[in-house]
């Protein structure tokens, strides 16, 4: 962090799976793994998950500088929070190379590859996850954190560490 530079604000909170029509929960027995499809050697089958409630993490960085009830452009990030995001947003936005943004940091549900929450939200070939930021995470992040995000998608951006 350079010196003099604006702190940001960061709210922090939980969604439980049991609130989400889009990702009610799964989860993959421990220790199992999917097999390969006979028909499509490609695609694995997995036999071993349930449904299985989970919760999630959210944090929201909103900068010093945000005027309140003006709509904000922001930024979207997987696998959070990123705190280094919010590090880097505060000096960039003091130094004027990014205008001022929200950044909303989503934790995934819960394990990983096929048959886990994770899988299901990162590596499904669909627009569900998209859908899922856009009717149940926007509308919480603007209510909780008492902040307007921007309907243009000219100030919308998303981001991964993949």
């Amino acid at each position: 962090m350079q010196p003099g530079v604006p702190q940001r604000t960061v709210h922090n909170f939980t969604m439980n799976s049991t609130d989400s029509k889009l990702y009610p929960g799964i989860a993959r027995e421990a220790n199992t793994f999917g097999t390969a499809d006979p028909a499509t050697p490609a695609k694995l089958v997995v036999t071993t998950s349930h449904p299985a409630p989970y919760t999630r993490r959210v944090a929201v960085y909103v900068p010093k500088q945000y005027v309140p009830g003006a709509a904000a452009p922001f930024i979207v990030g997987a696998d959070g929070p990123d705190k280094l995001l919010f590090t880097a947003l505060d000096n960039l936005i003091a130094q004027k190379k990014v205008p001022v943004m929200i950044a909303i940091s989503i934790g995934n549900g819960g394990g990983d590859a096929q048959g886990s929450q994770r899988g299901l939200e990162y590596d499904t070939l669909s627009g569900r996850y998209a859908e899922f930021v856009e009717t149940e995470i926007l509308p919480l992040v603007e209510k909780q954190c008492n902040v307007r995000l921007t309907k243009d998608p000219d100030g919308r951006d998303s981001e991964g560490q993949s």
